[in-house]
């Protein structure tokens, strides 16, 4: 098993979290992937992916060499058809919006084939990619090629705005009422509610459900007993109404039935590290 994940310098660090690199067997045969407040783009070198439309699995379309997965607010279902061969760019929250035509918006719950976006180039990236055969040469490629298709810069003012909102509401893992940071800039929550939907593809009300959620992953202790009304009340929901509403939506499932798939694969581990959105389901 292969797992390598690196850090990009500037300029390009402004826009990507960090490039990471798969090449590994799944043991499992279905799993869910949670929302996460990123868009990724997945490079792929080895087998097909077959997402499902519900936890029904009867609708599913395929994925074969490379796709971007715009911001969730519902589990993708997956079902990894062979090995897990591939490289991919996870962008910051606005991040991904100077470099592709769409609004991110336009992206929200969906997967697009990379070769809409990009045509021709979306080919070229992956066979130029395959073709280099150290994974530190593929992340310096990588860095080059996104590099060059950064599109001029926009409004300064306006990616301040973005970039300080995501950087606030990701530091309080979304606990901050979005009437204060609109007026904190000078702009109205209408206007930055539009200008989150056009460069981070949510609103800065759904993005800070998706941080409080991330962080409820984050306090799940599997070494002790799971006291869920703690949980939820560590992670500032008002009632756990609320907590067991937003859990729902964003895996489909419950919280206890959440611990029970992933510790039956991963068992002590299953919260250590960064896949903590992946659920085996099968």
């Amino acid at each position: 098993m292969i797992f390598e994940m690196h850090y990009p310098a500037m300029p390009l660090a402004q826009y990507v979290d960090c490039l990471w690199y798969s090449d590994q067997q799944i043991s499992y045969a279905h799993e869910k992937i949670l929302p996460t407040g990123t868009l990724e783009l997945i490079i792929n070198f080895g087998g097909h992916f077959r997402l499902y439309d519900s936890d029904a699995l009867t609708s599913s379309t395929l994925q074969t060499d490379s796709w971007l997965v715009g911001l969730q607010t519902a589990p993708l279902r997956n079902q990894p058809l062979s090995n897990t061969h591939m490289i991919a760019v996870r962008f910051k929250p606005g991040g991904a919006y100077p470099f592709f035509p769409q609004a991110a918006g336009d992206m929200h719950n969906q997967v697009v084939p990379l070769d809409l976006l990009w045509g021709s180039f979306a080919a070229e990236l992956r066979e130029r990619l395959y073709l280099t055969r150290h994974t530190a040469a593929r992340f310096a490629l990588l860095e080059r090629l996104l590099l060059a298709r950064l599109k001029p810069a926009h409004r300064e003012v306006e990616k301040d705005i973005v970039a300080l909102t995501v950087s606030a509401l990701c530091r309080t893992h979304g606990n901050l009422p979005i009437r204060l940071l609109s007026e904190q800039f000078g702009i109205s929550q209408k206007h930055l509610a539009a200008l989150f939907r056009r460069k981070v593809g949510l609103t800065p009300k759904t993005l800070a459900r998706v941080y409080r959620f991330q962080h409820v992953l984050q306090l799940i202790d599997p070494h002790q007993s799971i006291n869920w009304s703690t949980v939820a009340l560590g992670a500032h929901y008002y009632d756990q109404a609320h907590f067991n509403h937003d859990f729902a939506t964003f895996t489909g499932m419950t919280p206890a039935a959440y611990v029970q798939r992933r510790h039956a694969v991963f068992g002590a581990t299953m919260q250590q590290g960064d896949g903590v959105h992946f659920v085996p389901t099968g």
